[in-house]
């Protein structure tokens, strides 16, 4: 943050001062400049303005006498006494702010709004069910080969992330900001858009992740579609024209819509996709442009992915040679594809998963050029609500579906978990794939020791609770 001081915060997030200011020193403390917000304890700077968050396990109220011992601003939601009760200290130190609030949460929100409020340029918000995170960092990385890029970092993109990212979004020169912007809850898109207020959006696609909270796929695109709630009627965004739902709001929505996709009506077209050189190579086509991307990344998905970073690129007015070129090196993938030391290959997309995403993986997998044996170890997914059983069978129907229709399959399929049994039992409706399911990880990992041999290659993937990347540095 540039130029903030503490009374500014107060005025901010509409805060009461606690009585803890001798009268001496009232300039002097509200004169104070932050340059950065804190919600954990332990990285708190002199400069810092500290947030305290209640969480489901710990109440950083507790920590705020030692927080002041260092900060002269905390946001709090308890006066002196809640605040003395929850730590079980003496006292809280004398001239600092302690700011009382309603809603920390809130109050984090309207600090990272107003520091937007600050920022002049184009504001890009990326979201979707599945593939935010890989978008977003290839809309930087096409962006960033003709113009300076503030992008949100790792994660951040959830209702502290977000405004966390916002709060730096002046700290350094750029000419557009590229910001992910993930939900799970309804109502969670009004709140970022609030603070955001993008001028630009991209929606991946709309898939069943979180569909526990949303009810449905309709309930879920209608949250997602609500990020161009607060753009003005230059407000641009661009959808994924081979997403059904998505391309059933053609002409529908009040912002200038664009699509990128396989689609041969889609406003931008990836054509002639093919694995060539090393690269995933495609043409990129619009109006009268064609141009060849060869993109490091593997699978269909990543193409569709780099598609409209090319297409953002183009919108606008951006070297798309520069752009495409940029693809030949890009790396910033959650996905990561390691050689291990005994000559197999493994790849590791344990992050996180939902049906649409587990079936990417399976994709990139069986496209992959080894000469070896193909693994899948598939683990449970979760937030999917009462039709969680049916979108794991799902999945299973997938893996079977391929060498019904042809294509290229795995030779072996592990899973690992309750309820990815069910997608072990789909997919055993076909002969001719080794199917084992585990219910313990040192029973998998001895058995992934075993079968893998050198040219061979493994796909793991799963929700994040089941710690499934836990098994990666054991069978690397």
């Amino acid at each position: 943050m540039r130029d903030i001081t503490i009374r500014d915060i107060v005025s901010v997030v509409n805060g009461d001062l606690l009585d803890k200011i001798s009268q001496g020193k009232q300039t002097e403390v509200l004169d104070t400049v932050i340059n950065r917000i804190s919600i954990d304890s332990r990285d708190v700077t002199e400069d810092s303005v500290f947030v305290a968050i209640p969480g489901e396990n710990v109440d950083p109220h507790k920590y705020i006498p030692a927080v002041a011992k260092v900060s002269k601003a905390i946001i709090t939601e308890l006066n002196e006494e809640e605040i003395l009760a929850k730590s079980d200290a003496d006292f809280i130190p004398d001239d600092v702010a302690y700011i009382k609030v309603a809603n920390s949460l809130d109050a984090l929100q309207s600090i990272g709004g107003f520091v937007r409020s600050r920022y002049t340029k184009e504001i890009i918000g990326v979201t979707g069910s599945v593939g935010k995170t890989t978008t977003r960092e290839m809309i930087t990385h096409a962006l960033q080969s003709c113009i300076p890029v503030f992008h949100t970092k790792g994660n951040m993109n959830s209702q502290i992330g977000v405004p966390l990212t916002l709060s730096e979004i002046c700290d350094e020169e750029s000419d557009v900001a590229v910001l992910e912007m993930g939900i799970s809850e309804q109502g969670g898109m009004d709140r970022l858009t609030k603070m955001v207020r993008p001028t630009m959006a991209v929606v991946t696609m709309i898939g069943v992740a979180h569909i526990e909270f949303m009810k449905t796929q309709t309930g879920i695109m209608e949250e997602k579609l609500r990020i161009c709630n607060r753009m003005d009627s230059d407000g641009v965004i661009f959808l994924n024209a081979d997403d059904k739902l998505l391309w059933s709001q053609k002409g529908k929505l009040k912002v200038n819509t664009i699509y990128y996709g396989l689609n041969p009506e889609a406003d931008y077209r990836a054509e002639n996709i093919r694995f060539e050189n090393g690269y995933n190579t495609y043409e990129f086509v619009h109006d009268n442009t064609r141009i060849t991307v060869n993109l490091t990344a593997l699978g269909i998905h990543n193409v569709r992915n780099s598609l409209v970073a090319m297409a953002v690129c183009d919108h606008m007015g951006l070297d798309l040679m520069k752009a495409a070129a940029s693809f030949e090196n890009f790396s910033g993938l959650r996905q990561k594809i390691i050689q291990s030391d005994k000559g197999y290959t493994v790849i590791d997309d344990a992050y996180n998963a939902s049906p649409d995403s587990m079936k990417a993986a399976i994709d990139v997998l069986c496209d992959l050029n080894v000469t070896g044996k193909k693994t899948v170890v598939l683990g449970d997914m979760f937030e999917l609500g009462p039709d969680s059983d049916k979108y794991h069978s799902e999945v299973g129907e997938y893996i079977a579906a391929l060498k019904d229709n042809g294509r290229e399959y795995p030779d072996n399929l592990f899973t690992i978990g309750e309820s990815s049994k069910l997608i072990a039992q789909s997919a055993s409706k076909v002969a001719g794939i080794n199917i084992k399911t585990f219910d313990d990880k040192d029973q998998l990992t001895e058995e992934l020791k075993t079968v893998l041999k050198p040219g061979d290659a493994v796909v793991l993937k799963a929700s994040n609770g089941m710690k499934l990347f836990d098994l990666v540095d054991k069978i690397i």
